[in-house]
């Protein structure tokens, strides 16, 4: 990977991990009550929408347990991509397992915007993993 690449990787997926993980303390904090659906706010409160304005980081998860267990799945993929980040960095994969680590954020209630950085993240070690090799 060329030296412009690692900066670039490096703090999106630290991003991304960092949102994840905070995704996941608002969902630990609710406990064992069940969402709503599968889009969600990670953090509840009278201000969130639809009843205020307020951003409480809506996510979404497939798993059909409650807010405890998608906290805590979402540490673990949090930590996944922190793992996966330092993979990246290191030439592991050419971003693939960033890429992967990142839609497993998605899926389990890590929120939007954490795996879209380490989505751009993966795509930019996959380009300077192209550009070193050409």
């Amino acid at each position: 990977m060329p030296r412009w690449a690692v900066p670039v990787v490096l703090t999106l997926g630290i991003l991304a991990t960092a949102l994840g993980a905070f995704h996941g303390v608002g969902e630990v904090l609710q406990g064992a009550t069940l969402p709503p659906g599968i889009v969600f706010n990670a953090f509840a409160g009278p201000e969130c929408p639809p009843a205020g304005d307020a951003n409480c980081f809506p996510a979404m998860s497939l798993l059909p347990t409650s807010f405890l267990a998608i906290g805590l799945a979402t540490f673990v993929l949090a930590a996944i991509t922190a793992t996966a980040t330092v993979g990246t960095i290191w030439g592991v994969g050419r971003g693939v397992w960033l890429l992967l680590a990142s839609i497993g954020l998605l899926l389990v209630g890590g929120g939007f915007l954490p795996p879209a950085l380490g989505a751009v993240g993966a795509v930019v070690a996959y380009a300077g993993a192209r550009q070193a090799k050409a």
